[in-house]
């Protein structure tokens, strides 16, 4: 029964450890997707740039663009700021999942190979009591046949 729960616990954490493994997926692609969002805003700034200096109706209108860049880009800093604290916990609560996982297969695996020693102990004992039963009894049958008979005496 033991094994059982012990099997069962095993699951438990298994599936604990892909659920935060899928979390940390997420968090990582979370983080790329935000520094496409840095590249792109980078290069929509250099086109601003470029149409502010061709025209001067963009140029009016550059001020206000470069204050809403700067936020913006302040914006996605601290999101890839809280991102990657994010993931480095989760990578940490993945490294203490693990651990507990592996703690608990050795131990089912130790409690498998005490098992299994315990199971030969037992059948060897089993097979020395028949082979000693075997032993006596073809003994027994010797002795009864070479024990002379009172017809052999001649009595």
């Amino acid at each position: 029964m033991a094994g059982n729960e012990l099997k069962t616990l095993i699951r438990v954490h298994q599936f604990e450890l892909d659920e935060k493994q899928r979390k940390l997926g997420n968090l990582l692609r979370f983080e790329q997707s935000l520094l496409n969002r840095k590249v792109l805003l980078a290069e929509r700034f250099k086109q601003e740039e470029e149409a502010a200096n061709i025209s001067p109706v963009a140029a009016l209108t550059f001020g206000a663009y470069v204050d809403w860049h700067v936020a913006e880009n302040k914006r996605v800093d601290r999101a890839l700021e809280d991102n990657r604290r994010e993931i480095i916990l989760m990578r940490e609560e993945i490294l203490e999942a693990y651990q507990e996982l592996k703690t608990l297969e050795i131990t089912q695996e130790n409690r498998e190979k005490r098992e299994l020693a315990e199971l030969e102990r037992k059948m060897n004992a089993v097979l020395d009591e028949i082979g000693l039963n075997l032993f006596r009894r073809k003994t027994e049958q010797e002795d009864t046949t070479e024990q002379p008979t009172p017809a052999d005496l001649g009595v």
